[in-house]
């Protein structure tokens, strides 16, 4: 037993056994009010499966300009291929999409870190608390688009160490073009950056006007121009809506939409808001500022690459107000390989630290599945708690042994800890997250159940929530239109602003997310 606690690979296998019930336990047993996103993307490809279109979106039947549409094919294809338009289909591309990335993790860096230092980087990005403990129980495409850049980093780094400069061109242009066939212009905006901060680590700055760069845009413009091709033949005269939503979309949360005093204001906000989302890695931060750290870290080549792509791409975010945690998914493995080793360069006594706060947060934290015994009511809607809690509990006060016992794999012990208390989250909170979201849910649901066999439409102005229609269209397994008026002998849903009561006849009212406004199920008086 001893020989085997000794063994990294003991604790690789601990992790990837216990990733996918982390990942995958309760996934679809929450509603989808949660996140307005998540939403949206899964109305868009219900529209698409409903209406047998898939080059033009569109969004309670009307063309939708704001985002690519691959994402949506993707959940299609989940949608297909479980037989529903569950709340499980929704979310399992990006479970596809956290086991791409941590495998891509491993097998780009191993080469320059080793095995066991890209083993730690993968398990580290896979357990920040904003991935874990959000976006990975969310279908959101932004954990999609970081695998690709960040493989875009790396394949700037290997093939250019090589000196392979076409097929460096060729595959970063055409990854570029998936991405921006995902979420638009920021793929562009990183693969821009990347090129010049490979000039920078190598010194020449030729390299920026090399022939096979502009051979390499071929593979970017011909795939995004066929799509826009097509989708031209289906929305006539709207490309140039379509390139200014696009345009739109990537300058909000931006200096040109909050002006400079706030974009100043971020410059100051956005390292400590960023150490609190993807805790508790961040914390090895302290470990930057040891002896000859930051000289150690510059002298290794793969390091150095690593410190310049981070600094030349991430200051668009890093001075931009607004911007969400997840957009940072890409460069949190260039992050934590250069934390990984300012951790291993520390002196003993530094990373005893560093560590005694971790242990007691773990000590700390493996309390937590005794709430069910200490406050009982508080879990009354969970079946038999005591099954998962005592388990969970064990694992966790076993681990936090195993931290303080084996020095040498405390990062990966760690790791494997909150995969442990992801499981449990799984059966004691996942389910029960936001009760107003799911009293929308089931407000939703009844409208369905009046309305059933009947017309159906939202009256505008809508303020009809992306996951109420979501959850109408696909009971209904028809598009939820808007209509300007109202006709005789059909449903609306209509909002409290418009709503008179000696016009319309009420069925239902309720609530939904994004707003306090009330909606109506109604028809018109006769």
């Amino acid at each position: 037993m001893q020989r085997l606690l000794d063994s990294p690979r003991f604790y690789y296998a601990l992790f990837a056994v216990l990733l996918l019930p982390a990942l995958l336990i309760n996934l679809g047993a929450h509603h989808i009010f949660v996140h307005t996103d998540e939403s949206r993307r899964a109305l868009v490809a219900l529209e698409m499966i409903l209406k047998n279109e898939y080059l033009a979106p569109t969004l309670n039947g009307e063309f939708y300009y704001e985002k690519p549409p691959l994402f949506n094919w993707l959940l299609v294809l989940s949608f297909k291929a479980f037989g529903a338009y569950s709340n499980f289909a929704i979310r399992f591309p990006v479970i596809i999409f956290i086991l791409t990335y941590a495998w891509l993790i491993h097998k780009l860096m191993k080469p320059y870190l080793g095995s066991a230092k890209a083993w730690l980087v993968l398990m580290l990005t896979v357990t920040t608390g904003r991935m874990l403990f959000y976006d990975s129980f969310l279908g959101l495409m932004d954990i999609g688009l970081g695998l690709l850049v960040f493989t875009n980093f790396m394949l700037f780094y290997k093939l250019g160490r090589e000196k392979r400069y076409l097929l460096l061109f060729v595959s970063t242009y055409l990854i570029m073009a998936i991405g921006y066939l995902m979420k638009g212009l920021p793929s562009v905006v990183f693969q821009f950056f990347t090129i010049v901060a490979w000039a920078v680590h190598t010194r020449d700055w030729k390299f920026i006007f090399h022939k096979f760069n502009f051979l390499g845009t071929l593979f970017f413009i011909v795939p995004v121009g066929l799509y826009y091709y097509f989708y031209e033949k289906v929305n006539p005269d709207s490309l140039i809506t379509v390139f200014e939503y696009t345009w739109h979309q990537s300058s909000q949360r931006t200096i040109t939409e909050f002006g400079i005093r706030d974009s100043l204001l971020t410059i100051f906000t956005f390292p400590l808001e960023n150490l609190y989302h993807f805790a508790p890695w961040t914390l090895l931060v302290v470990c930057l500022f040891g002896k000859n750290v930051w000289r150690k870290l510059w002298a290794s080549e793969f390091h150095r690459f690593a410190i310049i792509a981070f600094a030349l791409n991430i200051w668009v975010y890093w001075t931009s107000p607004g911007v969400h945690p997840r957009y940072l998914f890409m460069f949190l493995p260039l992050f934590f390989a250069v934390l990984i080793e300012g951790y291993s360069l520390q002196p003993f006594m530094l990373r005893r630290i560093v560590d005694g706060v971790f242990l007691g947060v773990m000590a700390l934290v493996c309390l937590a599945p005794l709430a069910v015994f200490v406050v009982p009511e508080k879990f009354e809607a969970v079946s038999n708690p005591a099954a998962v809690a005592i388990p969970v509990f064990a694992a966790a006060v076993a681990l936090t042994v195993l931290f303080w016992k084996k020095p040498i794999h405390r990062i990966a012990t760690l790791a494997v800890f909150l995969l442990v208390l992801r499981i449990g989250f799984n059966f004691f909170i996942l389910p029960y997250k936001s009760p107003r979201g799911q009293a929308n849910a089931d407000a939703a649901a009844k409208v369905v159940e009046i309305a059933a066999g009947s017309p159906l439409y939202v009256l505008r102005p809508s303020y009809c929530h992306d996951a109420t229609s979501f959850t109408i269209s696909s009971a209904r397994e028809e598009i939820l239109e808007k209509r300007d008026m109202a006709k005789p002998g059909t449903y609306y849903i209509i909002y409290d602003g418009i709503f008179d009561e000696e016009i319309y006849e009420p069925f239902l009212h309720f609530g939904t997310s994004g707003t306090p406004r009330t909606l109506y199920l109604i028809k018109l008086r006769d």
